[in-house]
């Protein structure tokens, strides 16, 4: 049984007439037939009554009419909302690493209130392994991560790509530079290297890269969730930093040479779609809009992704 077979019966009430619900319907007299016993073996009853071409309800049929009349205009109502996502009105619990939260997601937030002011978004922050648990545990709507996500179930948006550098706190007497400073294997290797969180895509990424380097010993690598955390370490002098350039701007690093290069970071917004309304599409448009326009307005070293498919690290 389906909404298609609750109008039948409703339109058998208007029209009493099988030619003329076939019109209106745009289906064959059988498939109206079909219909109708669909409903009265559900039910268990007869519903209509056939003479020739005319039909009519049976008392049975009569007591359920105005009831699948309201469920067909409720159901006629709700298609309308749809189209008018501006009157959607819920709460949307939106997980987001640290990097965007940082940089542009305040301005996602600011445009998804003027686009959509009776949505609410609680915002919560974690590395991404976290937010997509979170996201199958269903304690998260919508999570902005490090994609892809080679997670072929859920729906993924991608949004933009950061690049991302060593950095640390210029040599005593000396104002950063826009050259990055070059750092001997010596240094590097007495270093504390300072990254994302450890068994993340970028912790792997620094530890493979440095090991190419084949120094005498490897250096420290530590883990850390907060960018400023990393990025206030680094200003005193307390360790090397990996960070997205664009999280290095406004700051007193220096951007280092240590003789590899990080790969780029690439962001996506994802979430499950079954039963997904479609208001989780709107807010990961959305979120692109916004990426797409930050982008364009900064630049340095983010920038959006040429295609579907973003950089290949995970956070």
């Amino acid at each position: 049984m389906n909404i298609d077979a609750l109008r039948t019966l409703v339109n058998i009430a208007q029209y009493g007439n099988y030619r003329r619900v076939a019109e209106v319907m745009h289906i064959s007299q059988p498939a109206i037939s079909k219909r109708i016993r669909v409903l009265e073996e559900h039910f268990g009853h007869s519903l209509v009554e056939r003479a020739g071409s005319s039909m009519r309800l049976t008392p049975a049929g009569q007591a359920l009419q105005p009831y699948f009349q309201r469920i067909l205009d409720t159901f006629q109502d709700a298609e309308h909302r749809l189209n008018e996502p501006e009157k959607w009105q819920g709460t949307i619990r939106l997980g987001a690493v640290d990097t965007i939260i940082s940089t542009w997601l305040t301005d996602f937030l600011d445009l998804h209130q003027q686009r959509y002011p009776n949505i609410k978004l609680e915002v919560v922050s974690a590395p991404t392994v976290k937010l997509l648990e979170d996201l199958s545990l269903g304690t998260v709507d919508i999570a902005v991560v490090l994609g892809p996500s080679y997670d072929r179930a859920l729906v993924e948006v991608p949004l933009c790509v950061m690049d991302v550098a060593f950095y640390g706190a210029p040599v005593a007497g000396s104002t950063p530079t826009r050259k990055p400073r070059q750092v001997s294997p010596d240094t590097i290797a007495e270093s504390n290297i300072i990254t994302f969180p450890q068994g993340s895509r970028p912790y792997i990424d620094v530890v493979h890269r440095l090991s190419q380097l084949r120094l005498a010993n490897m250096p420290t690598i530590s883990g850390c969730t907060s960018l400023f955390t990393m990025r206030s370490m680094a200003e005193r002098g307390l360790g090397l930093i990996t960070l997205p350039r664009i999280m290095a701007q406004g700051s007193m690093l220096q951007e280092l040479d240590l003789g590899v290069k990080l790969p780029s970071m690439g962001f996506a917004a994802v979430f499950e779609p079954a039963a997904a309304p479609p208001m989780y599409a709107l807010t990961c448009a959305l979120a692109a809009d916004s990426a797409a326009a930050y982008a364009r307005r900064v630049g340095n070293g983010i920038h959006v992704p040429e295609d579907a498919t973003s950089d290949e690290s995970t956070e």
